[in-house]
């Protein structure tokens, strides 16, 4: 019945780039291997769309008309250098091919069926209903990094989109959180759990109506330069350290147009890494890159456009007031501690202690379908209500 999966063993990897991102290898090495994967996994143009916006910080995407029902279509891209943003946009496209469905095995069974000593329990993954009584569900054998053992994942959090095939109900809307690809497949895992641990962050933050503390990029560096590229163009950054369950910095930004007053141009970002400064690289650059995609999508969809529009600036500032408010508590960006090291293994090794009393798993299952690692990484008892919220933790 059960199909099992050989144990993930993480090697010693050095990195060797650490220009605006820690990596095992330049940029530019890693597009040379992955550019001629794109007509594979069907990707028909790589557009640099950086002149859509008047800032002129990279952003990149990537058109994949042939994705499944239910898939984005459009993979943006973003780096403080072009060459990030385009590897970036490339490699989310192969992220989301190897995620879909293709007919892996999945075990068709109940919890109860499977066993609490074989799998998951779904409740852990925070449903928005209750199981039904000996429900049956699909299940995916994962890699549980804490305890070093093979544990069965619902499909469901596993694929995306997750087809039931008509055996099963979903449990919830598939997502791509703790979906992430790397040079190596150690490289992919830490980045994966960095995005769990950031949807969880920002979960709690919404939850307590509180962005935490105001970051003050007190010296020079690339975030600076990036905070002064906004501010000269009359971009307003609120950047914020977010309380959080674990000591791995999660940095979110609001990207405020005040100039323009758009409301497609009221945007977030957020970045989480155990260098703060790459943490804050990752929510500016989002930032960046979500303004990019917004002034895309509102040519190629004026509806949308215009419903935002509507909505008005004012009114979408009042709705998400606490990422734009000036009223907080303070922090300097060099006085948030740098837990990084020169290796991924010893980061992956910091980061999985930072969640000892938060989860008892970190599940593994490699989604790889091309020669690039992809994984997808499932922490059940995190919090994922900033992605569904339908998916809220009942509190007693």
């Amino acid at each position: 019945m059960f199909t099992h999966i050989d144990p993930i063993r993480i090697n010693r990897i050095k990195k060797e780039y650490f220009d605006g991102t820690h990596r095992v290898t330049a940029p530019e090495k890693t597009l040379e291997k992955i550019k001629p994967l794109m007509p594979e996994i069907g990707v028909v143009e790589v557009e640099d769309i950086t002149g859509l916006d008047r800032l002129g910080i990279p952003v990149y995407s990537a058109s994949r008309p042939g994705a499944k029902p239910g898939a984005t279509r459009m993979h943006a891209g973003k780096g403080t250098r072009p060459v990030h943003a385009e590897v970036s946009a490339m490699m989310e496209a192969i992220e989301r091919y190897s995620a879909e469905y293709r007919g892996e095995s999945m075990i068709h069974e109940s919890f109860d069926g499977m066993g609490p000593a074989t799998a998951v329990d779904p409740a852990d993954l925070i449903l928005p209903r209750p199981l039904e009584s000996g429900e049956k569900l699909h299940w995916t054998p994962s890699w549980d990094m804490m305890n070093e053992e093979e544990i069965y994942v619902p499909s469901n959090a596993v694929f995306h989109p997750y087809d039931p095939v008509g055996m099963a109900q979903q449990l919830f809307r598939s997502d791509t959180n703790g979906l992430a690809s790397g040079n190596v497949i150690e490289e992919a895992i830490l980045h994966a759990i960095f995005e769990v641990i950031e949807r969880d962050a920002l979960s709690d933050a919404e939850n307590a109506r509180s962005m935490g503390k105001k970051i003050i990029v007190d010296k020079e560096g690339p975030a600076k330069e990036l905070l002064d590229i906004f501010e000269d163009n009359g971009v307003k950054i609120h950047l914020w350290l977010i309380d959080a369950k674990t000591g791995v910095p999660t940095v979110a930004a609001g990207g405020d147009d005040t100039l323009t007053k758009d409301p497609s141009l009221l945007v977030m970002g957020s970045g989480t890494h155990l260098n703060p400064e790459i943490a804050v690289l990752r929510a500016l650059t989002e930032v960046a890159q979500s303004r990019g995609s917004s002034l895309k999508g509102g040519r190629e969809d004026p509806k949308r456009r215009m419903l935002i529009e509507k909505a008005g600036y004012e009114r979408l500032k009042r709705i998400n007031r606490m990422w734009f408010t000036d009223e907080a508590e303070s922090i300097k960006l060099s006085e948030i501690p740098d837990k990084s090291t020169e290796y991924i293994d010893e980061d992956l090794k910091v980061t999985l202690e930072e969640l000892e009393g938060h989860a008892e798993r970190v599940c593994v299952c490699d989604l790889s379908k091309t020669p690039v690692p992809v994984v997808r990484v499932v922490i059940p008892g995190l919090e994922v209500s900033y992605m569904d919220k339908t998916r809220v933790r009942r509190r007693h």
